[in-house]
């Protein structure tokens, strides 16, 4: 039997047990005056591989779509510059995630509702006969928020139509997210290093409704993201360099540390002109929920 462990006072009740079960699970933050009267209706989906496999199905018929969301110039009223550079990324991501195998569609300067009608159909498709899904955002933001060309929207808008409960045939696969924007105007200086001296398969099992997501943002909340407007973003250089370089060899969470080290190490800002902006360093940031290793493999014409 489960139950709420906690320091908090019980609100009064007589028929409240003073002691929980000692054998059972717990929740944080502690809730012991929860009654949940009903379970809800669990829904379900099918396997696209069995329960201990290491790695994600990667032979469907389809790699799957590679949404891009690019944002270059944004209404008057926002206050924010055009992103130089930016559609140098949207052309590169475009080449390498169809070098993977993806099907990329690609948007620019959409309003808030346009994106938003964009991540909608795309969690209302079959993807039945996909292995994944990607999603690139390219555009300006805050900790907490992105922009779209006229508005702003929280970043979980982007994923959470794709949960296991909301979009099953996507359900087990992996979902890719990565965004290309400011988290805040915190710079980071940096610190010189100096030298010194398996089960069957065959029954079901149950999954968290967010398990599966990758997403990846170019730095760490607070911070700033950087972009050559000659170039294109860092986080999205190293991105694209290290998928055609390693794409069909290594799994996405090494390639991912290999990208973090290509942003921390090979890139430092140029801006002589403004001292204080001058060689600054980012970190990518990655929450990651995925259950399997994610490997791609080359899909036969």
């Amino acid at each position: 039997m489960d139950s709420a462990d906690t320091n908090m006072r019980n609100p009064p009740n007589e028929n409240t047990p003073n002691e929980n079960p000692p054998n059972g699970d717990s929740v944080d933050p502690p809730t012991p005056w929860l009654n949940i009267q009903s379970r809800p209706v669990v829904p379900h989906a099918k396997m696209p591989v069995e329960r201990t496999a290491v790695y994600y199905n990667m032979n469907h018929k389809k790699r799957g779509i590679a949404i891009i969301l690019n944002h270059e110039h944004f209404r008057a009223n926002l206050n924010l510059r055009s992103r130089s550079g930016t559609n140098l990324d949207s052309k590169k991501l475009e080449n390498t995630l169809q070098g993977l195998g993806f099907d990329p569609w690609s948007y620019y300067d959409r309003s808030l509702e346009e994106v938003h009608q964009i991540i909608a159909k795309a969690s209302t498709l079959d993807h039945s006969d996909h292995d994944a899904l990607i999603v690139v955002v390219l555009t300006h933001g805050e900790q907490g928020i992105l922009y779209a060309n006229d508005g702003v929207y929280k970043p979980d808008s982007l994923w959470l139509p794709f949960t296991a409960d909301k979009c099953k045939s996507l359900a087990g696969k992996p979902k890719l997210f990565f965004i290309q924007a400011c988290q805040g105007d915190k710079l980071d200086s940096g610190v010189i290093m100096r030298p010194t001296e398996t089960d069957s398969g065959t029954g079901s099992y149950k999954i968290p409704i967010h398990a599966d997501f990758l997403i990846a943002y170019s730095t760490i909340p607070g911070y700033y993201s950087w972009r050559n407007t000659s170039k294109g973003s860092w986080f999205m250089q190293a991105l694209c360099e290290e998928l055609n370089e390693n794409g069909f060899l290594l799994d996405l969470l090494t390639i991912m540390t290999f990208v973090n080290q290509r942003v921390a190490f090979d890139f430092e800002s140029n801006t002589p002109d403004n001292p204080g902006m001058h060689q600054q360093k980012q970190i990518p940031c990655i929450t990651y929920m995925l259950t399997r290793l994610v490997k791609f493999t080359r899909k036969q014409n």
